[in-house]
């Protein structure tokens, strides 16, 4: 199974905010173009290549109002 449909399965959802090229820059990614990043609980996980980058850090991500 692709590891983009493992990590739907076990509760992620698509990122669909900007995401700041620090972001890129701190793990040195090259092909920033195909990037997929996925979300849950406040842990992302990028889906564009091998390397399967992650973190727990939004610093560089989208900030988001709670209107709920």
């Amino acid at each position: 199974m692709k590891f983009k449909n493992e990590i739907k399965q076990e509760g992620y959802t698509r990122y669909r905010g900007a995401v700041d090229v620090s972001v890129y820059e701190y793990f040195n990614c090259d092909c920033s173009w195909k990037a997929e990043w996925y979300l849950k609980d406040g842990h992302y996980q990028c889906c564009g290549c091998k390397e399967k980058c992650e973190t727990r850090d939004s610093e560089g991500f989208q900030k988001f109002l709670d209107l709920g």
